[in-house]
């Protein structure tokens, strides 16, 4: 373990963005991130946010739809942490995983987000873009390629609905 850990186990910036997700404290979390964070986007491999502004304007992007958000989870060793959380998108299950590595100044210098199920993924990409765009995270056409993923999301959860239940274990 870190000799930076805090009593509870944690590193001191872990166990404080921990506590400012499940209250949806931007600012808190926003203080543990280091200037230059990196935030592996768990919807395409085409760019990386980097920055502090950049990567909490992905967090402030994504709360807006959530709702119900729970941290689950919390593990790790040194200095990574995972914490798993699980809230709704258009009241449908969204659960995620967040990988925080710290840098050398005890701070998170990168993010890595995992989400599921697909449809959840698929909803996200669709309505995450006008919010990153409002906050110039992406360019304005981000909004357009966003509700672009639209079809996909509803294609998606007609078949989680109404198929994966005819073929799944019984």
């Amino acid at each position: 373990m870190s000799d930076r850990a805090a009593a509870g186990g944690q590193p001191p910036a872990i166990a404080a963005w921990v506590e400012a997700d499940r209250h949806t404290d931007l600012a808190v979390m926003a203080e543990q991130l280091s200037p230059d964070a990196v935030l592996v986007s768990p919807l395409t491999d085409a760019f990386r946010f980097e920055g502090r502004p950049a990567v909490m304007g992905v967090f402030e992007a994504a709360f807006e739809p959530l709702r119900d958000i729970e941290i689950v989870r919390v593990t790790g060793a040194g200095d990574d942490g995972v914490v798993h959380g699980q809230q709704t998108l258009a009241g449908e299950n969204l659960e995620e995983v967040q990988w925080l590595r710290l840098g050398p100044d005890g701070l998170i210098a990168e993010v890595t987000l995992f989400i599921r199920p697909l449809p959840a993924v698929a909803r996200m990409l669709s309505v995450i873009g006008p919010g990153l765009a409002d906050r110039g995270v992406l360019p304005p056409q981000a909004g357009v390629a966003s509700k672009a993923a639209a079809p996909l999301a509803l294609i998606t959860g007609l078949v989680e609905r109404h198929v994966m239940p005819r073929v799944g274990p019984r």
